[in-house]
């Protein structure tokens, strides 16, 4: 069996890993100079992978903030929705109406249910804005839908955010 965290992680695929062997490599739970030498292996690769995936309080991760614009046809959505383990905090939406006043709405969505943040109506001479009391987070399993109840007018859906989270 391997004796440190980077010989269990290089060694074994997760798909050809027993139970044997999981239960022997965490079976390290008291203090002699091995544990500490392979838990100190293991809490500084944490360390690294969470320094290189997260920014503290909420910053944004450098060059990775984003407007991103899509029309929105008559009765139909458009879905916002970080990849992978990514998480966007949400800085603003804008919706300009392509022709008349559709109605709109703004909600977070899981795939089934939503909770909507706002509904309104587009108009083409100024844009809506919906902005927030503060930046509110979004990822894979909560993203934004943003729908168009209009049966004959389109919009354009604008949406800012800064990614928080690798």
């Amino acid at each position: 069996m391997a004796q440190t965290i980077y010989d269990l992680l290089t060694g074994v695929k997760i798909d050809d890993a027993t139970v044997t062997q999981l239960d022997t490599a965490t079976g390290r739970t008291f203090v002699d100079r091995d544990s500490i030498e392979f838990w100190q292996g293991i809490i500084t690769l944490s360390k690294v992978v969470e320094a290189a995936r997260t920014y503290p309080h909420g910053l944004p991760v450098p060059e990775a903030s984003a407007l991103v614009s899509q029309a929105v046809a008559p009765s139909d959505s458009v879905y916002w929705q970080p990849s992978g383990s990514e998480i966007w905090a949400i800085q603003g939406i804008q919706i300009t109406a392509a022709g008349g006043t559709p109605s709109c709405s703004v909600e977070l969505f899981n795939g089934a249910d939503t909770c909507i943040m706002h509904r309104g109506d587009a108009s083409t001479t100024a844009s809506s804005f919906f902005p927030w009391e503060s930046p509110f987070l979004i990822d894979s399993s909560v993203y934004i839908r943003i729908a168009n109840a209009d049966g004959s007018n389109a919009h354009i859906s604008t949406l800012a955010y800064n990614k928080v989270s690798l």
